[in-house]
């Protein structure tokens, strides 16, 4: 795939960079927003209502659910941007690239009508409830509860891995409706976060974030706010995975890694030919990534499954994530490990996207499902 964006497209792509320019003051405002490591860590409720009232969240969505009707190529193409500029994103992720776009083509027209205008508005918040303890990379393993009583369902459980539940106003919740099912017995729920009975305790990451798990003891949930068919959640949860696997927002921000890095290096003296080469080749993988970010989107534009090339893109920018991160480290030496702070040699990031990315192959959908998605969706391997 070749892409050369079109000019709307790349106006577009203007306007967002000057629109991140323009957050610059409330971002140096925001704690902690030098240490996220990685697009996905950082979150900010006044970053992600500046997106809303600017209209760049639900940008695929209809206009008459707040968004702009684009293709989620273009969307794609803006997210990197946003990434390259290293906004907060994990609500804007959450919210309107995996969870909106689950509802919008499974949920109800009341639920897609009650939560996605506020999503778009930067207004609702989601966080997301898929893994468990001992049920992470086989997901069909999941065993919270929900049973159907009358016309609510009541679910109990325990949620790991819950990012941004300390500031979500709403859960997407994959449940156990059968329980002689293993994928087939899956369904899915969304609810408030202060719905009585669930808990989200908080505990803080290395890097200067947040993790949360939540806790599920006797939820109603009425039965109104199931996505989708009763049991036919496994193939909800693999649409959700196939958009939150295109990472392009992650790229730009090892581009900005990159260039920093370059810029740096250049400053001290320290760019030769051996340094250069290793930045040349790394750009170079960068730019295979991208394109199969873009490949992944313009597949799901088109309506075609999308596991596999969603796959690729996952896999190909998490194994790049480690590269990039072990190449700024080492081309930048001991400064090159300070800790994140708008004074540390490229602000710290170096460090920062060094530790983050340890987890690259594993959050999201570890490396070893990823090949086999591959191998046996994309190339009908077995």
């Amino acid at each position: 795939m070749h892409l050369r964006p079109t000019a709307e497209q790349s106006a577009l792509r203007a306007d967002a960079a000057a629109f991140c320019a323009g957050l610059r003051p409330l971002l140096e405002s925001e704690p902690g927003w030098w240490r996220q490591g990685m697009l996905s860590d950082g979150d900010s409720v006044a970053v992600n209502r500046a997106l809303g009232e600017a209209g760049w969240i639900g940008m695929s969505w209809p206009v008459d659910l707040g968004g702009r009707g684009l293709s989620r190529l273009t969307a794609t193409l803006v997210e990197e941007v946003f990434g390259y500029h290293w906004l907060p994103l994990s609500s804007y992720l959450l919210s309107y690239k995996t969870i909106g776009a689950a509802i919008e083509r499974f949920g109800s027209p009341e639920l897609v009508e009650q939560l996605l205008p506020p999503i778009a508005r930067g207004e609702l918040v989601f966080c997301q409830g898929f893994s468990e303890p001992g049920s992470g990379s086989d997901l069909g393993s999941l065993t919270t509860r929900a049973d159907l009583r009358g016309d609510t369902y009541v679910v109990s459980g325990h949620k790991i891995w819950t990012s941004s539940a300390q500031l979500a106003d709403w859960i997407y919740l994959a449940v156990r409706t059968d329980a002689d099912a293993k994928h087939r017995g899956i369904s899915v729920l969304v609810c408030p976060v202060d719905t009585p009975g669930i808990e989200v305790r908080t505990f803080a990451t290395l890097g200067g974030g947040h993790l949360c798990e939540t806790f599920l003891d006797g939820v109603e949930i009425p039965a109104e706010n199931l996505v989708g068919e009763v049991n036919g959640g496994w193939d909800i949860l693999m649409h959700t995975l196939d958009y939150e696997r295109v990472t392009a927002e992650k790229l730009g921000g090892f581009a900005w890694v990159l260039d920093a890095v370059e810029e740096r290096l250049r400053e001290t003296d320290r760019l030769d030919r051996p340094a250069s080469d290793k930045l040349a080749r790394l750009r170079g993988e960068l730019h295979a990534s991208r394109l199969l970010s873009f490949r992944a989107a313009d597949t799901l534009d088109r309506g075609l499954p999308g596991s596999a090339t969603s796959a690729m893109a996952k896999l190909s920018g998490a194994r790049l994530a480690q590269a990039i991160g072990d190449a700024a480290v080492d081309l930048l030496g001991l400064e090159g490990l300070g800790d994140a702070s708008p004074d540390a040699a490229v602000q710290g990031r170096a460090a920062a996207l060094y530790r983050a990315s340890v987890g690259s192959t594993i959050a999201g959908g570890t490396a070893e499902v990823q090949q086999l998605v591959i191998a046996r969706r994309g190339l009908g391997l077995r």
